[in-house]
């Protein structure tokens, strides 16, 4: 019941939310200009819409945070404390947009010239007062939750730890590519957006989406390569990143299915409990047990060939 506890937290502070913002509305009627101002700078509005369709879209804004937030207290992370921090943080996100969306409607009312509206900077001070208490208030109604209610971690290496036969002074390698489908979207859609923003926003918020964006693209596809040398991961996109665990760090490897969402909470290169390496997708995967005590995943067709073949480099380094 923990997790459906936090979701209900969440959802129970968007409703609020969107509530005040309607309340808001109604209260004032008519005495918002159409078109109204939306978006300010220091010297005034620089942004209008449509009275009709501030609603709208102040709605669609909401419940495109509370589905995030949702989404993330069930699936994103492991612990139920991180679960808890994930669902405080959507609270207090929707403490700060319930307040900005209702302060504008009030910044707009009797507005003779939309041109002059002003949004004082007090109000995002106070704006961010209000996500604290609710935040702290989300933080409270989810409870500490029972030991063990938070999603799995990653597993652990798992199956047999099989050797592939190599004769004395016999040398291998083996190597296959790996690709997601959901990075191309999210690294495309980034761009899309850096641009668009760059267009109408300026160079800055587009700036910082191209450097989020262009990671995504390198990590899109990647080349997994078992040799003498180790385990070597590789960007298929670009020269870098590029990460290699040496056969010194390897105590054995296996075969093994990733859930990249329940395990590693999304796609790329992840770290989360004892466990790190690079989920592109989930299902099958090399999984390497390291000398430190922690594991190295990479999501991989024809894994079990590719961990016999480590299993058989590191002994035969470890003999001699």
């Amino acid at each position: 019941m923990s997790g459906t506890r936090r979701v209900l937290v969440v959802l129970f502070a968007y409703v609020l939310a969107a509530a005040a913002v309607l309340a808001a509305r109604l209260h004032l009627g008519d005495r918002i200009p159409d078109p109204m101002a939306t978006h300010f700078t220091g010297s005034g509005a620089d942004d209008f819409s449509g009275r009709g369709t501030f609603l709208p879209i102040a709605f669609g804004v909401l419940a495109g945070c509370a589905a995030l937030f949702c989404v993330l207290t069930t699936l994103g992370r492991q612990t139920p404390t991180q679960q808890r921090g994930l669902a405080a943080a959507g609270c207090a996100t929707a403490g700060l947009l319930g307040h900005a969306l209702t302060a504008v409607l009030f910044a707009n009312a009797d507005a003779a010239d939309v041109h002059a509206v002003r949004f004082p900077g007090w109000q995002l001070a106070v704006a961010l007062g209000v996500a604290a208490l609710t935040g702290g208030a989300g933080w409270l109604l989810c409870g500490k939750g029972a030991p063990g209610t938070g999603r799995r971690g990653p597993a652990g290496p798992a199956g047999p730890v099989e050797q592939l036969p190599l004769s004395e002074g016999e040398s291998a390698a083996w190597t296959h590519d790996v690709g997601s489908r959901v990075l191309p979207l999210v690294g495309a859609g980034t761009l899309v957006l850096a641009v668009v923003l760059g267009l109408l926003d300026g160079p800055l918020p587009a700036i910082v989406l191209l450097v989020l964006g262009v990671p995504l693209t390198a990590l899109t596809r990647a080349r997994v390569t078992v040799d003498r040398r180790g385990v070597t991961v590789a960007s298929s996109v670009v020269p870098r990143p590029r990460l290699t665990i040496p056969l010194e760090r390897v105590v054995d490897a296996s075969r093994r299915d990733v859930d990249a969402v329940r395990e590693f909470g999304g796609w790329g290169y992840r770290a989360a409990a004892g466990a790190s390496g690079l989920v592109l997708r989930s299902g099958e995967a090399l999984s390497v047990r390291l000398t430190s005590g922690g594991e190295f995943v990479v999501t991989v067709d024809d894994a079990a060939t590719g961990a016999a073949l480590l299993n058989t480099l590191a002994a035969r380094r470890a003999g001699g």
